[in-house]
């Protein structure tokens, strides 16, 4: 290896090293903004976790077949898409949930000071 390469190298490492340095420093200042972000959304590390897993090419967004689910009646909705649905559970506080799709925040905080799911049904 010749001294022009090998200073070549020795310089771009520099500039790599000082772009390092810098994306460092811009890291805590970020990572303060999008846990302030996350604590107005009422988003938790455990809701993060597998959220970045996107669909896989060629699949829907549940990993079946593009196009495989709920077939619908020439709107594009599914038919029971809008409809009410009755509630299931409620706290003390007036929370309610229909026991439908994501557990909420009140009644995973209860679960995990050890409530029974069956205390809040309605």
């Amino acid at each position: 290896m010749s001294k022009l390469s090998a200073l070549a190298l020795k310089i771009k490492i520099a500039a790599l090293q000082k772009q390092l340095e810098a994306a460092e420093k811009n890291k805590a200042p970020a990572i303060k903004k999008v846990m302030a972000l996350m604590k107005k959304l009422g988003i938790t590390i455990a809701d993060l976790q597998g959220a970045g897993e996107g669909p896989t090419p060629g699949k829907g967004r549940r990993g079946r077949p593009a196009g495989s689910g709920k077939k619908t009646k020439g709107k594009g909705k599914p038919k029971l898409a809008g409809k009410k649905v009755a509630i299931k559970y409620r706290d003390d506080k007036g929370n309610t949930w229909t026991g439908r799709g994501k557990t909420p925040r009140w009644m995973a905080d209860a679960e995990k000071a050890g409530k029974n799911r069956e205390q809040f049904k309605v």
